[in-house]
């Protein structure tokens, strides 16, 4: 077995998971230090052509030997094996290698060594100069662990620099490939959660899916839950046990390609068949039970079922959505059918309910959560700009109301379903109806993860709705606005708490700058309009109760009646 000697250096991008992935790897096969990539000369010279310089003391102690009387054969072995003694003696002990005996002959040896200029020697040999072959062992980047070997020696030093040049334009295209690769079930991005008021937004309370949470202590309370309802799934299929967990067995391989790379290490092939078996069953019969209303073959209480339907949709707590759908063609359930089993609530609202628009599904999402947030997406439905505008005059909603915009709740739920249209007096912006109560910040917080993840769609479709949405909302009066039309249904608290749910939410997010823009333009056109805000004005401050309006019709009718009565004053009849 050959022990190497190896040197890790972390790029910017590597995290300490990434060293300890590659200390075991590379620790199997020899000794591994930590060091600044600048060492890396140094390193090369004393580690990298060391072995050669070892190779050429062994054979001149070996010759020694020889020309003293011993056979070649015994010679080598005895100078290899003092070699190797000394190195594991320096190893283990961690002395200075250059201990003698007084007035010995060790010391005597080295003494005839240091006239022939023995240390100085192996010292200028170790020491890096111009044309020395430079060696990184290892360089460490976030996605990948490269090897990179480059000879001077073969070229110019201006040669090795455009070779380096060059290796970067190698990639070409790939960056527009890994664009276009299908997301992954990621972790929640590490700037989201920095944020202290939705840290607990992002983990789940009650039960774990999947393997990032898995086997967490505090989640233990529904783990109990999982075998009795898988065991009513299987029986709901009318297959046996083997055959449902054969068809995950079948996907299974997949389905670890798509949770982020190294997260699923820790889990062999039968354990995390296993968890993908129980979670997979476990959603399913959670939503069965949902839609069918049988939450009392739950055997949990309610507030516990609406825990759970708010982890399951959690970025980190996703199952991947080919093992649901294999469990799924055993019942004969169609992603459709899926797709309405997945109210955005849970519990029916007794506040009137718009329609639900049917949205094709064009690929396979990945998870649930990406179900949920293509029946919030559509965007076939453009109601952005080629130009966009970050700065718009009008502040929130009680104040485009005083100028003359109506509100009007839209006929579905999707995000994208927002218009305005503008007549000669009057304005009216349709937004979505949106239901508001404990689980809104934490599924809207999850969708805007899922779209900050590297992989995911680039269109911010929710992060753009909530910013527009934010742009609306400032104070307790604005949200009484919305909700007064339908548009907000206000199941959390207080109006305010309203007004402060969407205020923190939208705090650093980072909207796309097309969605919205040609609406917020035509409302912008309505708002700067003089004429159309002063007859909005005049109209709100006179005309805002019924009772204004008998007065004016009254005051018109007594006009009338005056010019009558002046008319005939001055011109009587004749008789």
């Amino acid at each position: 077995m050959y022990l190497h000697s190896i040197v890790m250096s972390l790029g910017g991008s590597a995290t300490e998971e990434d060293a300890d992935i590659i200390a075991k790897l590379f620790g199997s096969v020899g000794k591994i230090w930590r060091g600044d990539e600048k060492l890396f000369d140094a390193v090369t010279g004393l580690s990298g052509s060391g072995p050669a310089y070892i190779f050429l003391a062994i054979e001149a102690l070996a010759d020694g030997g020889v020309a003293a009387g011993l056979p070649r054969e015994l010679a080598l072995g005895l100078a290899s094996q003092t070699v190797l003694g000394a190195a594991s003696m320096a190893t283990k002990t961690g002395k200075h290698p250059g201990q003698t005996s007084p007035g010995g002959t060790t010391i005597a040896g080295i003494h005839e060594l240091e006239k022939g200029g023995f240390r100085g020697t192996l010292m200028n040999a170790t020491w890096p100069y111009e044309g020395a072959i430079r060696i990184t062992f290892i360089f460490v980047m976030a996605e990948m662990v490269t090897v990179v070997v480059q000879n001077p020696g073969d070229s110019s030093s201006s040669g090795s620099h455009d070779e380096w040049l060059n290796s970067i334009m190698k990639d070409e295209g790939n960056f527009a490939i890994n664009q276009k690769a299908r997301p992954k079930i990621q972790k929640v991005p590490e700037m989201l959660r920095e944020i202290k008021s939705n840290e607990k937004c992002y983990d789940p309370w009650v039960v774990s899916i999947g393997p990032y949470h898995h086997g967490s202590p505090g989640l233990q309370l529904v783990e109990k839950h999982k075998i009795p309802m898988t065991r009513q799934y299987v029986m709901k299929s009318g297959r046996s046990i083997d055959d449902v967990y054969n068809k995950v067995v079948e996907v299974v391989d997949n389905a670890r390609k798509c949770y982020a790379e190294g997260s699923t290490q820790k889990f062999d092939d039968k354990a995390f068949a296993q968890m993908m078996f129980l979670d997979g069953c476990f959603i399913l019969q959670f939503m069965y039970c949902i839609a069918e209303n049988k939450r009392e073959d739950m055997g949990m209480k309610s507030h516990i079922i609406a825990f759970v339907h708010r982890d399951m949709l959690l970025l980190e707590n996703q199952l991947p959505f080919i093992v649901l759908k294999a469990l799924m063609s055993l019942r004969n359930i169609v992603e459709e059918k899926l797709l309405s089993c997945i109210p955005i609530n849970i519990w029916e609202q007794e506040a009137p309910q718009p329609e639900l628009q049917e949205v094709e599904i064009k690929d396979q999402p990945v998870h649930l959560l990406e179900l949920i947030r293509g029946k919030l997406i559509d965007n076939s439905r453009k109601n952005g700009s080629d130009s966009s505008s970050d700065w718009y005059s009008y502040r929130s909603a009680k104040e485009l109301r005083a100028v003359g915009v109506n509100f009007k709740p839209g006929k579905t739920h999707l995000y994208t379903d927002v218009m305005f249209e503008s007549s000669f007096l009057k304005g009216k912006l349709t937004l979505p109806p949106i239901t508001v109560d404990d689980s809104t910040k934490s599924l809207l917080l999850n969708l805007v993860a899922y779209e900050t993840c590297p992989d995911a769609p680039d269109d911010f479709g929710v992060t753009s709705f909530i910013c527009f949405m934010d742009s609306l909302i400032d104070h307790a009066e604005d949200v009484m606005v919305l909700r007064s039309k339908g548009i907000l249904l206000n199941f959390l608290g207080s109006d305010q708490e309203v007004a402060d749910l969407f205020n923190a939410i939208a705090k650093d997010l980072v909207p796309n700058p097309y969605a919205y823009a040609g609406v917020k333009g035509r409302i912008e056109r309505h708002y700067r309009n003089k004429l159309k805000i002063w007859m909005a004005e005049w109209l709100h401050t006179h005309f805002s109760s019924p009772w204004t309006i008998l007065a004016f019709i009254a005051a018109i009718f007594a006009i009338a009646l005056s010019v009558v009565q002046t008319y005939y004053a001055t011109n009587p009849p004749k008789c």
